[in-house]
């Protein structure tokens, strides 16, 4: 039998333990939402909720009534769309690849151009993939067999042919045309093409019309999509060598319990409901409450971390969200939460602030992050404009740095810089 008032104190604790739990999923819950979807989701619940009120924020009641249009920063994010790469690699794992084929087959699709055009020498990828060269060939043949048709070709002729052979073309003449015949393609000379061919003028010109139709290269760059404006939600001010990190709350709204509901002369069941919503708001109130909290400490430490950056314009160092969330004592889920969506401005520009995130690149004694590859490699570029991805990454491994090519390729990309083939035209 149980101790007196026992079954009482279970109870007790089983209902704390069910609210705490309750108010941790809603602040999780919220966390992950940046400044904009949080008051606009904190209002939806204010509708719903009759003793929960909303504070607008400060800059939102200013330019409300003068009719202004609120700024505080701009900055450009592309759509988290699969990128070319991305596509082809979750083909090529399909194609049931020798783990040495697959990988010359990974490095071949890290090193396409902008058009989806491989310009490397196989030589070259057989010798960093430590491959024969048939086995490099035949990884080739593997990313040109990978959709989109004509992906991984080494030349104009080549890609129309690629398609070609993928739409099932029998014929040989619209071949001969796209090997030997292109020049006298761009000059309309169907009575030349149907001579040198042996065909008849009018088959020169439907398989003139055909590759015509046909494309001369794959988009290797995600479409530009609209610029969008952002609020940032962390603002870092440089006062000499201190840096003061700032949590913009212009932008956020305060929500409250309202009192306007506790009278006397309700019954029963409408105190029951209004109860249930008083803990409702309660609970949003102090999750509103710990995303700012959880936000301004996790900016604190990416800023402390990254203080070279601010201060000095330096590279990013490596810095995990693991590392933060140690310095906070929770979990690494919590951090990419507090980030996800979210913005920072200093005097540098406006940032997301996942992007402070590198891994780490071990450079001889040292480690070092993304940023500071992407400045060697505009560095290394400066001097030498016309190296190839290779090249590249055969200079900054002579300085100690331990990178593949196709992570230069990669940078390279990202920065906008073209290929090797298209600077040297």
């Amino acid at each position: 039998m149980l101790p007196k008032g026992m079954k009482l104190s279970v109870e007790q604790k089983q209902v704390q333990s069910q609210v705490a739990s309750q108010q941790m999923q809603q602040a999780l819950f919220l966390l992950s939402k940046n400044a904009w979807e949080l008051n606009e989701y904190v209002r939806e619940q204010a509708v719903e909720n009759p003793v929960l009120e909303v504070k607008e924020p400060e800059w939102q009641e200013r330019d409300l009534a003068s009719g202004a249009v609120p700024y505080y920063g701009e900055a450009y994010e592309k759509a988290a769309t699969e990128t070319l790469a991305q596509s082809l690699l979750g083909q090529l794992d399909l194609k049931g690849l020798g783990r040495e084929e697959l990988r010359a087959a990974r490095e071949i699709i890290g090193a396409l151009d902008s058009r989806g055009y491989f310009m490397e020498r196989l030589a070259d990828v057989a010798g960093l993939c430590k491959v024969s060269t048939a086995q490099a060939k035949r990884a080739l043949a593997a990313v040109q067999s990978l959709d989109p048709a004509g992906v991984g070709a080494r030349s104009l002729s080549e890609c129309l042919c690629l398609q070609l052979y993928r739409m099932g073309e029998k014929e040989e003449a619209p071949y001969r045309i796209a090997r030997d015949y292109l020049g006298e393609l761009a000059r309309e000379n169907y009575a030349g093409i149907a001579a040198a061919l042996g065909i008849s003028t009018a088959k020169s010109r439907a398989y003139g019309a055909l590759l015509r139709s046909l494309r001369p290269g794959v988009s290797n760059t995600a479409p530009e999509e609209a610029a969008q404006y952002v609020f940032p939600e962390i603002l870092v001010e440089k006062d000499g060598d201190t840096l003061r990190v700032l949590l913009d709350e212009r932008k956020i709204i305060r929500p409250y319990v309202s009192d306007t509901y506790e009278r006397d002369g309700l019954d029963s069941e409408a105190k029951a409901y209004l109860r249930e919503r008083r803990a409702m708001a309660k609970r949003i109130v102090q999750s509103v409450d710990l995303w700012k909290s959880m936000l301004r400490r996790v900016a604190e430490k990416i800023v402390l971390a990254q203080q070279g950056f601010f201060l000095a314009g330096e590279a990013l160092r490596p810095l995990r969200m693991a590392d933060v969330a140690d310095g906070l004592g929770v979990h690494p889920s919590t951090v990419s939460r507090a980030v996800a969506g979210k913005y920072l401005m200093s005097g540098a520009g406006v940032f997301p602030l996942k992007s402070f995130f590198s891994r780490s690149i071990p450079e001889g004694e040292k480690s070092v992050s993304g940023d500071y590859i992407k400045r060697s490699i505009r560095e290394v570029l400066a001097h030498e404009p016309a190296l190839t991805d290779s090249a590249v990454t055969e200079r900054l491994r002579s300085r100690g740095t331990k990178i593949a090519r196709r992570t230069v390729a990669k940078y390279r990309r990202e920065m906008g810089i073209a290929s090797s083939y298209r600077r040297n035209k």
